[in-house]
């Protein structure tokens, strides 16, 4: 124990002064008469003693009021633990956590962590005078706080709200500050976010303080993603959509209730057992009415974290698929098949009149059974396919063709035409669980009756075997090259050699062959957090060709490249609300966008502070970690270590009781 002022304790001298007077006022007994002479003796016994306590006890009180009013003016104080301190106390940072998971609620108070953490920090903010200069930090303003005063601040405390912008963890450890300062971190620590190699990478001329907020659990449900069966999304037609549910609680939560909204009308409502820490998915029937883009989400009912109960996409009816096929027979199975689907649209070449500069314009190009392949269109075929394009070989009938095995070179397919036997082979019956074949079967039927074919085109190796033979030789294979693909069949449509054309697979693998090719040219549905997308757009003859997104009233201009017919824009760093966007270019919408919450966000997994004490390097002494607790453990921890305990109110407290002691022994014994 230390003093802040010694020179005050030469003033206990006066403690000789009740004793000098204790002493002084010694007075002789009274006598008193008693009526039987064999009581007069303990009489005088039981009043000496009395007289004598009382007087020891007015004599201790008056010192021990004289010693602590003494101690009070010498102010004692127990000095801080904590060697090591910033240069400067006056400045300091309440860094507060105001990210949408504190929404969660407190272990002990039935309140949103949000809410705990501002009144402790309030209550920090008494354990500096009001000269201090306090920087009060959010997600939404870190390092662009300005500095006030203890009563702005507390008045600016009372004033959070729930920030969209993330966690950023490496903003509060950030070691390039030049003032010395307590930086004091409110937050309840996810693992998803917080970067525990950060604790030694600190400023030594920083004193970091992390309080930890213990949340009452960790349960919440939300949507992964969503993806549709078919990318290929028709009008009026039905559809399904696959929803992802995660619950990343410790316990499975039954019937979660879960709905589809597309356009304000309900479509779908559904209850869904979500087993704890897994993804469940289920999927949802829909029908697209009307043209245009639709607005959609998946909503689910969740407590008390329901920032990311809502998860917003676009559902954009597919433009028509350019079909191409190469062949000699303008009345082949092809043309009459795609042709009875308004949502292809075809043209046909024969081989020795091919327009060229069409080709790239397709989605897919299909030589169907030409013997002979021009060199020009070898070499335009593969530039086509390295650069996205789809590509599907059917063979001819013919059994050698040297122009076959200079196509399947140049685009590095081991496959050549076979000049075997012409006898047909069953087809084995598909995998149930091909994506291929996802959407087609409406009821699986494993002993289905497969169609038989001879083999033309042999090949092995390939990315995927769509459909094999019954030995295990592949009938209908994909392979990937360079950013495009190539489909390869067997065997060519003729009827004689290949039964397929005449069965019920035939027009549900073509369309799903020609589907393949369509390319989803936007997603439907993006997080804040994607750095950068890119949709086509149409050519602009002059004026302004800036692209704006809108929301309601807020226009945000993002950062944006037009390159090849395609606009590239970085998703703005100050866009932090989910929900529809609109792109619009000199006032007209051209394409529609749904922005949703990162997931990272939604897993409230936090770390507790055994954990972060375990991740701080030996020898760390400029990071505290605070237990669990309420603020008055943290505020007197604090002054312990770094103010020391101040006693000299504890003193003062005493030197009123025992002066309270003193009239009482006086006034009542």
């Amino acid at each position: 124990m230390a003093f802040l002022y010694p020179s005050f304790l030469w003033a206990l001298a006066a403690i000789s002064i009740p004793i000098l007077l204790h002493l002084i006022q010694l007075r002789r007994a009274k006598r008193v008469e008693f009526s039987n002479v064999k009581f007069i003796q303990v009489s005088k016994d039981l009043t000496a003693s009395q007289r004598n306590l009382k007087e020891l006890l007015i004599l201790a009180s008056r010192i021990l009021f004289i010693t602590f009013l003494v101690l009070a003016f010498a102010q004692p104080f127990l000095p801080a633990s904590e060697a090591v301190r910033p240069i400067d106390s006056s400045q300091v940072t309440i860094a507060l956590d105001n990210s949408l998971s504190m929404q969660n609620l407190h272990a002990d108070e039935d309140l949103t962590l949000l809410t705990v953490a501002a009144d402790q920090a309030k209550r920090v903010l008494d354990i500096f005078p009001s000269t201090t200069a306090i920087s009060v930090n959010t997600n939404s303003n870190y390092n662009r706080a300005a500095t006030i005063g203890t009563a702005d601040a507390a008045n600016t405390l009372d004033q959070l709200s729930y920030s969209t912008r993330p966690f950023v963890s490496q903003q509060v450890m950030n070691a390039n500050q030049v003032a010395a300062e307590h930086v004091f971190l409110f937050s309840d620590f996810q693992k998803s976010y917080f970067e525990p190699s950060l604790l030694g990478k600190v400023d030594s001329n920083r004193v970091y303080h992390l309080v930890p907020l213990k949340a009452a659990g960790t349960s919440n449900v939300f949507v992964d993603s969503v993806y549709l069966a078919d990318e290929f999304v028709r009008p009026d037609a039905e559809g399904t959509l696959y929803v992802r549910l995660y619950n990343a609680g410790d316990k499975a939560i039954p019937g979660c209730p879960v709905k589809l909204v597309i356009d304000n009308v309900q479509i779908a409502a559904l209850s869904i057992d979500l087993p704890a820490k897994q993804v469940t998915e289920t999927a949802i029937n829909f029908t697209l009415r009307g043209q245009g883009s639709k607005q959609a989400w998946v909503e689910v009912e969740d407590y008390p974290v329901e920032f990311d109960n809502l998860y917003y996409f676009v559902l954009q009816p597919s433009s028509r698929l350019s079909i191409t096929e190469i062949s000699g027979d303008e009345s082949g199975p092809l043309q009459r098949l795609y042709r009875n689907e308004p949502l292809f649209q075809t043209q046909r070449f024969s081989p020795n009149n091919i327009d060229y500069a069409r080709l790239n314009s397709s989605d897919i190009i299909i030589l169907q059974g030409i013997e002979e392949i021009p060199s020009a269109l070898t070499s335009t075929l593969d530039t086509y396919v390295k650069s996205g394009g789809t590509l599907a070989v059917i063979p001819p009938a013919a059994e050698r063709s040297a122009s076959y095995a200079a196509l399947m070179q140049t685009l590095a397919i081991p496959a050549n035409l076979n000049a075997g036997s012409n006898t047909k082979t069953s087809l084995a019956i598909p995998a149930r669980d091909n994506p291929f074949f996802k959407t087609i079967f409406a009821d699986y039927d494993p002993k289905m009756q497969m169609p038989s074919s001879v083999r033309k085109l042999v090949w092995s190796r390939s990315s995927e075997d769509i459909l094999k033979y019954r030995g295990g030789a592949p009938y209908l294979s994909r392979f990937d090259r360079g950013q495009g693909k190539v489909y390869l069949m067997a065997a060519p449509l003729d009827p004689e050699q290949n039964e397929l054309v005449n069965h019920a697979l035939f027009v549900p693998v073509m369309y799903r062959l020609a589907i393949s090719s369509y390319k989803q040219e936007q997603q439907i549905a993006y997080r804040l957090q994607n750095r950068a997308i890119t949709i086509p757009v149409k050519k602009q003859e002059g004026g302004e060709s800036i692209y704006k997104l809108v929301k309601d009233s807020t226009v945000f201009i993002p950062e944006q490249q037009i390159r090849g017919g395609r606009l590239v824009f970085n998703v703005p760093p100050d866009l932090d609300e989910a929900g529809y966007y609109q792109l619009q270019l000199q006032g007209e919408t051209v394409g529609s966008f749904a922005f949703n919450f990162d997931k990272q966000e939604s897993l409230l997994e936090q770390y507790s502070p055994e954990e972060l004490r375990s991740f701080l390097p030996k020898g760390q002494q400029h990071v505290h970690v605070y237990d669990y607790s309420d603020t008055f453990t943290v505020k007197d921890e604090f002054e312990k270590r770094f103010f020391g305990v101040t006693l000299w109110k504890y003193c003062l407290i005493l030197c009123l009781i025992f002066l309270m002691a003193e009239i009482a022994l006086i006034r009542f014994l």
